[in-house]
């Protein structure tokens, strides 16, 4: 008798083999090193949010002047503007992938979603709306960037599949589920710090326990950076691939 839940374990073997037999028209070629042109623009905002990242840090902690503040502002913006210019070429450019790799519509509504999220909580400021609303409104679209990376995260699954590449499936799935705690263990560590007499001034343990989810949070964001970063480069190579084939 047949196990049901084991299709992702036959897909890993089908991935695996080398397959050669796929073949890909020239639109769909031509898409592919559209998304690998992304996937460069993907990897330049990543590299950036990290540089952006540690420059806020040093400027934090190492900045005792206004001139040195100035400088590090200019650097600072100079880095998150590249950084988002980038991100947003790439997620442009994605929307244009394979129709049969089942990545598209995914991409485009992540993407579109996103704009929405951004866009939405203006519009609200200038609307006479119940305050129970925008509440509600607001909660539900700080979710929704969330979700949008999720979808993001889902789209290159699939792209991995299409091009028959466990390893950028692999990666990115991996990185979806890091991502997910990310979101998850800074909520459990909140959860905790509320039940009664869990957290105290002598309660050693409590502290240790929520210290500790919340360490757990911090390595998933490290493992969601570093096997997204390395999902993006496999890519490329992969469809390098591809392409010195056809």
């Amino acid at each position: 008798m047949s196990n049901p839940y084991q299709a992702p374990l036959d897909v890993e073997q089908t991935l695996n083999q080398s397959d050669t037999s796929i073949n890909y028209s020239t639109i769909e070629i031509d898409e592919l090193y559209r998304c690998r042109q992304a996937s460069t623009f993907l990897l330049i905002a990543l590299y950036t949010s990290l540089g952006l990242f540690i420059a806020g840090i040093f400027t934090a902690s190492s900045v005792s002047n206004i001139r040195e503040l100035g400088v590090f502002l200019f650097i600072l913006i100079g880095l998150g503007a590249v950084g988002g210019i980038s991100s947003f070429i790439g997620n442009v450019m994605l929307m244009k992938s394979p129709q049969r790799s089942g990545a598209k519509e995914l991409f485009m509504f992540s993407f579109f979603l996103g704009i929405i999220a951004g866009v939405a909580p203006n519009i609200l400021s200038f609307m006479d709306v119940p305050i129970a609303t925008s509440l509600i409104a607001t909660l539900i679209l700080a979710i929704v960037p969330l979700f949008c990376l999720i979808l993001f995260l889902t789209a290159w699954c699939n792209l991995g599949l299409f091009i028959n590449s466990y390893d950028v499936y692999r990666k990115m799935k991996r990185a979806r589920t890091a991502f997910c705690c990310t979101l998850l263990l800074p909520l459990l560590g909140f959860i905790l710090s509320k039940i009664p007499g869990l957290v105290g001034s002598n309660n050693v343990l409590g502290f240790i326990l929520v210290g500790s989810v919340l360490l757990g949070a911090v390595i998933s964001l490290i493992v969601f950076v570093i096997n997204y970063g390395n999902g993006l480069t496999s890519f490329r190579k992969a469809v390098y691939e591809i392409m010195l084939e056809n």
